[in-house]
């Protein structure tokens, strides 16, 4: 499986985004192996405005390429992150939910913290 974290999801719905078509490559060579957490899709409602896309269909593209377990220990793990690692709260997240899977970003906070970065930039070049 793969966690993908908000930058993914941003690239996919934000009209613009220079990581569009690498991110769209990404979720269809991966389709079914995606899967992402609550966080994220409340990361996404609040920066909607400002990236001026449509928050529902956000949503509901989200949801038909990434599925959301959840699991309470991940905000545990999390907090000992942004101690250890100085990482901003949803980027522990982020880290804390993938466990052990790589993560989809854009987002080279990861890096210091795990080899495990899929980086949609990275894809972009292939």
């Amino acid at each position: 499986m793969i966690y993908a974290d908000t930058d993914f999801f941003i690239a996919l719905v934000k009209g613009d985004d220079w990581l569009r078509e690498s991110a769209a490559a990404l979720a269809t060579e991966n389709e079914g192996e995606i899967y992402t957490s609550r966080a994220t899709m409340l990361e996404l409602l609040m920066i909607s405005d400002r990236f001026e896309f449509d928050r529902m269909e956000a949503l509901v593209y989200a949801l038909e390429i990434a599925s959301i377990p959840e699991d309470e220990t991940v905000l545990f793990q999390a907090a000992e992150y942004m101690e250890q690692h100085g990482l901003t709260a949803f980027d522990a997240y982020h880290l804390a939910y993938a466990d052990s899977d790589p993560i989809i970003s854009s987002d080279n906070a990861f890096d210091n913290v795990t080899a495990e970065r899929i980086s949609i930039e990275e894809h972009e070049r292939e």
